[in-house]
């Protein structure tokens, strides 16, 4: 299989080619179509040693999608291209590895919660310039030290992905892709920007960002499943309350909504539509939808008092369990008794 030429963002550091730091190899790196995708995503669920901090980096032709597993569960994705890098949906980062599989490589591998962080947040945070050529760790250090910079630094030499750790212009720790377990951090930085003749020596890519806080959780497929459904059926019940008025005013307050709750742009249109699955916490996805509902079904309580505490028991039962869990009752002014 050839290789993919396409290249990181800014650079020409070869997306094939990046390695990224780990702690351990579930999986090392291996042709897609010898992978299991949907089984190693449940044994990661269900099975006691599958309950790992990891992630897992899939090679694509033209981009590579990280997946970020926390106590073995998929929470959140993002994606490295020549177009820049960006968090992504779940389901889009599934969809895309799925579509991709016969010509993709991936590879899985554990990590701790603060290198999930770190890489997340340089695919989620723009970038700062360093401001020198990083030709010696001697002018990087030297630069940062000046500024009495903190944050996280990345640098990027013969596709080794790295993460150090900057406390006011001072070294503080870091994660490293190709450390050797006798090598002192400072010395592994510095044959970063060396090589051994003839070979030329490497170049090293730098990039500053602003340290990272947890890695976040994004509202997983069937979240969105879930509340896409609630939409509809709720939807339904008003059309049949007050005919040809049902789907228009639940899109009227959709559209309303959509400034100050942009979560809602994964809702609503004919049941069974495509929509998008935006990068949103389940937290954040629970309060629009209760924003939606809200107002709503206040507006049938106008026309038909004492309509909304029906109705939303009816549009919820079958998800009354996974909805209590997001706290969505909690948001609504009508209490429900199951």
């Amino acid at each position: 299989m050839r290789a993919s030429t396409a290249a990181l963002a800014d650079s020409s550091i070869r997306l094939w080619d990046l390695d990224f730091p780990r702690q351990g190899v579930l999986l090392a790196r291996t042709r897609a179509p010898y992978v299991a995708l949907d089984n190693l995503i449940a044994f990661s669920k269900k099975d006691r040693d599958g309950k790992v901090d990891a992630y897992l980096a899939a090679y694509l032709p033209d981009e590579v999608v990280v997946l970020y597993f926390l106590g073995g569960d998929l929470v959140t994705a993002c994606t490295l291209a020549p177009q820049g890098r960006a968090p992504l949906g779940i389901g889009d980062a599934l969809r895309r590895i799925r579509a991709e599989s016969e010509r993709a490589e991936i590879a899985f591998h554990t990590a701790s919660p603060e290198l999930l962080a770190a890489l997340y947040a340089t695919c989620a945070q723009p970038p700062g310039s360093l401001g020198v050529e990083p030709r010696t760790p001697e002018a990087v250090f030297k630069t940062l030290f000046e500024r009495r910079w903190s944050g996280l630094l990345e640098l990027i030499s013969n596709g080794g992905v790295n993460y150090l750790l900057v406390k006011d212009g001072r070294f503080a720790g870091g994660h490293f892709a190709r450390q050797r377990p006798d090598e002192a951090p400072l010395s592994y930085v510095s044959r970063l920007f060396s090589s051994v003749p003839p070979e030329p020596l490497p170049q090293v890519a730098a990039r500053l960002y602003d340290a990272p806080g947890p890695l976040p959780h994004q509202a997983p497929p069937a979240m969105l499943t879930m509340f896409r459904t609630f939409a509809w059926d709720l939807s339904d019940l008003i059309e049949h309350e007050a005919p040809g008025e049902g789907a228009k005013r639940a899109e009227r307050v959709r559209q309303r909504l959509l400034p100050r709750h942009a979560a809602l742009c994964c809702v609503g249109g004919p049941r069974g539509a495509e929509q998008p699955n935006p990068v949103v916490e389940p937290g954040v996805l629970a309060e629009a939808m209760a924003a939606w509902t809200r107002e709503l079904l206040g507006e049938l309580e106008v026309l038909a008092p004492q309509s909304a505490p029906r109705l939303l028991k009816e549009a919820a039962r079958p998800h009354r369990f996974a909805l209590q869990a997001v706290g969505f009752f909690e948001r609504l002014p009508w209490p429900v008794h199951w």
